[in-house]
């Protein structure tokens, strides 16, 4: 792996955050019920039982056991000055990584990631489980995954968490657009990060040495362009997304090209080199 990244000393959560998240968080913060849920949270040790569930049965990666994954986690925190976390690599074959625990997180990489993707796109793809910690998400994001158990488990449940379950689905959403922008922060190499969500959208090992971006590019704005047809196309894209905690590949790439297409991630990493495709 070449170690040619800007070093950003001192980046901050308030340098990358999306204001979708900001928006989401403030309404989700203000939700009622919301209390209620996190102190059952908080009193089961639901934290512990994700903890547990990772470390119990997928490999823990050191820099002694397999120095050359272990390379790249060590690297993108520096990247991001980010505090490093324990490392894990579980069995599954999509191009995937997941971060449980807010006290002590740690990243969890599926093996199809080390194996399907250079160097730059796993960049990429930790940097965004990276943001997450900066960003101290991981407390909420760790409700969202447990919050269906957890209405069945509490008296009156449905009512009590039903809001609180739309508010955090809908804050989880937002959040990834957050977290991306971190992705791209750590890897700074804008066709890389596009690949790596052209890759998770599906396509074919075998197409791999025929990507082509501006195609999935175009279809992110065909995709975006449907808001502007009408209130049914708005209403079906709320409903077909409401219970998920990932918003749309496509919506991820206009929302990150966006960003990108305005400077701020170029201010951030000071390099005239930087632009998205």
């Amino acid at each position: 792996m070449n170690k040619n990244k800007h070093i950003l000393h001192g980046l901050t959560n308030d340098d990358y955050e999306h204001p979708f998240d900001k928006k989401a968080l403030d309404a989700l913060e203000n939700t009622p019920g919301l209390k209620a849920v996190g102190s059952f949270f908080t009193k089961h040790a639901i934290e512990r039982f994700f903890t547990v569930m990772h470390t119990g049965s997928n490999i823990k990666v050191t820099s002694e056991n397999y120095p050359g994954t272990y390379e790249y986690l060590q690297y993108a925190c520096e990247v991001l000055d980010v505090k490093m976390p324990d490392l894990y690599i579980q069995w599954g074959y999509d191009i995937n990584a997941c971060t449980v625990g807010s006290e002590h997180p740690i990243v969890v990489l599926n093996s199809g990631l080390i194996d399907l993707c250079d160097d730059d796109e796993i960049l990429f793809i930790i940097g965004h489980e990276l943001g997450h910690i900066k960003s101290n998400h991981m407390l909420y994001h760790m409700m969202a995954q447990a919050i269906n158990g957890i209405i069945d488990s509490i008296p009156g449940g449905s009512l009590v968490a039903a809001p609180v379950q739309y508010a955090l689905y809908y804050w989880d959403r937002m959040s990834e657009f957050t977290a991306d922008r971190a992705g791209l922060l750590c890897c700074q190499n804008a066709k890389a990060a596009v690949r790596a969500f052209v890759k998770m959208a599906g396509l074919p090992k075998k197409e791999y040495g025929n990507i082509n971006t501006q195609s999935f590019i175009k279809q992110s704005e065909e995709f975006k362009d449907l808001d502007c047809e009408g209130f049914l196309n708005k209403a079906m894209k709320i409903m077909t997304i409401a219970n998920q905690t990932h918003p749309w590949s496509v919506m991820r790439v206009a929302q990150l090209r966006e960003w990108a297409g305005s400077g701020a991630a170029r201010n951030i990493i000071n390099s005239n080199m930087f632009r998205m495709p």
